[in-house]
């Protein structure tokens, strides 16, 4: 399962931490240990997703290292906040739900013309530390939580969206 997993996260460019997790919670595993296990799948995976996204041209480094430079700091104290395992999983879940449901927003709801960034991207860097707190919280490289947030608001062309989450995720 973490093969195919890996397998088809890298397809696209992110690192399948939300699925890892998914895995390991089912698993059994303890809350505890599955955020280290989940993010150093990731970790493997989207640094070859972070250079070949590098080498095809389409990182739009500027934007991309702001945000990650702003969110890795607040994932670190995600990552060493204190919580319960009803907590964690409550968190992870409820956290993943809604993000799957921001993926069925239609990319028009946030107005703007066509192809054209809305007023909204401009304020993703303000998104930036509580998505990387959050992704330190419950284990996983916060892509999940930012390509949404970046596709509605027409931050970037699609491969370039990937781009920076892989890079966010890494």
């Amino acid at each position: 399962a973490f093969f195919v997993t890996a397998l088809l996260y890298a397809s696209v460019g992110f690192g399948g931490g939300s699925t890892y997790s998914a895995l390991l919670a089912l698993s059994g595993l303890d809350y505890r240990v599955l955020p280290l296990v989940s993010l150093s799948c990731n970790i493997v995976v989207v640094a070859g997703s972070s250079v070949r996204f590098a080498r095809a041209g389409v990182t739009q480094w500027r934007g991309a290292l702001l945000l990650t430079g702003l969110a890795a700091p607040a994932a670190f104290l995600g990552g060493l906040t204190p919580i319960g395992e009803s907590a964690f999983l409550t968190l992870l879940g409820a956290s993943l739900v809604l993000t799957g449901l921001f993926l069925l927003l239609p990319k028009r709801i946030s107005g703007g013309a066509e192809g054209e960034p809305t007023a909204l991207a401009r304020l993703m860097p303000l998104a930036a530390a509580p998505l990387g707190y959050l992704a330190g919280l419950v284990g996983i490289g916060g892509g999940i939580f930012l390509a949404p947030l970046l596709h509605l608001t027409r931050w970037a062309e699609a491969r370039s969206v990937a781009a920076t989450a892989a890079l966010f995720i890494l």
